[in-house]
């Protein structure tokens, strides 16, 4: 009886106070916006944020323990979940998970990404990485089609000396004598980076395969955001159509290369899936990577400098559940 009348006389006191009534509203504003924000939190796109660049982006693999189940990765944006290959670790990476490979049979096949190929030739790729391995060739990511069809792909390497003589033609002619020689590409100990890009062509003389090579310590052991973007070809007034290819690492341009084709260039969907880890030459994998990688993204038009730098700085992913304290935190201060 006693608690029943406590219990009116506290409800009478609410009502005739005015500042009881005051506070009663602002703890409901207080209840109102910390709902709608958290609501929001929630149903936010596969409950990521989105402080990364959205606009174009086709499929996002974060690596993450939760985004990954028995040898599915999940890609956590678009429809092309990937396959794992062998036995890679999941590993502490540069933004929460990551998978490390032995440089022996892992790798993640990652589909062919349905018509994505269509729009390669506008396109970004995105990732972290990290290395230590320098003794070969090592591929970060690889497609090549059968017979003159379609490639795409990075490659690792410190000295060019396990390729074919091609690749030093191409040192020599980016790096003409007096300033370099050709034992200097030898002994020199500086690490590479070969971006690939091959198509087919409305009228096919030979197989279209375009090779640069950007020269950078990428196996110091350290984490490194790379973005190989490809850019709008354009023809000229002789019908020479061509297209301009850029590497920017950790946030700055290594190397913009301009290529030129007498016939203009036809992408078309890959026949073969992308490899991640290893390269997929016809089927075929080869050039397993040594070192982890974290946050792959693909994107159907080429980003900007700025979107550069902005996931270069960024490109984090958070699961929604931590971002409570954080919300609650904001919540409060704001409503003080």
């Amino acid at each position: 009886m006693v608690d029943s009348v406590n219990v009116h006389c506290v409800r009478i006191t609410l009502l005739r106070d005015p500042r009881a009534f005051t506070g009663a509203v602002a703890m409901k504003k207080r209840i109102f916006l910390l709902t709608f924000t958290l609501t929001i939190t929630m149903f936010s796109h596969n409950g990521y944020t989105e402080p990364f660049v959205t606009d174009g982006l086709v499929s996002y693999w974060t690596f993450d323990q939760q985004d990954i189940a028995d040898d599915t990765v999940k890609d956590v944006w678009g429809k092309n979940d990937g396959t794992i290959v062998g036995d890679p670790k999941l590993v502490t990476g540069q933004v929460n998970g990551a998978l490390e490979f032995d440089g022996s049979n892992d790798y993640v096949n990652l589909t062919n990404l349905g018509d994505f190929g269509n729009q390669l030739g506008t396109s970004t790729f995105e990732a972290w990485v990290k290395t230590s391995f320098k003794n070969d060739w090592t591929t970060l990511f690889k497609v090549r089609d059968e017979d003159c069809g379609m490639s795409w792909g990075i490659d690792f390497n410190r000295t060019l000396k396990h390729r074919d003589p091609l690749d030093l033609f191409m040192w020599l002619k980016a790096n003409p004598p007096p300033h370099r020689k050709p034992d200097d590409l030898l002994t020199s100990g500086k690490d590479f980076v070969m971006t690939f890009l091959g198509v087919r062509k409305l009228n096919i003389i030979g197989c279209s395969m375009s090779r640069s090579l950007h020269e950078f310590p990428i196996s110091d052991g350290e984490w490194h955001h790379l973005i190989y973007i490809i850019k709008q070809p354009y023809v000229d007034e002789n019908g020479k159509e061509w297209a301009e290819r850029a590497l920017f690492i950790d946030g700055a341009l290594n190397r913009i290369v301009k290529r030129s084709s007498t016939h203009p260039n036809k992408y078309v969907p890959f026949f073969e899936p992308i490899y991640l880890g290893a390269g997929n030459n016809r089927g075929e994998a080869e050039a397993f990577f040594n070192g982890i990688i974290d946050e792959v993204r693909i994107y159907n038009r080429p980003l900007t400098e700025d979107e550069v730098t902005q996931n270069s700085q960024i490109g984090l992913s958070v699961e929604a559940t931590k971002k409570l304290p954080v919300v609650w935190g904001t919540l409060k201060t704001t409503l003080k």
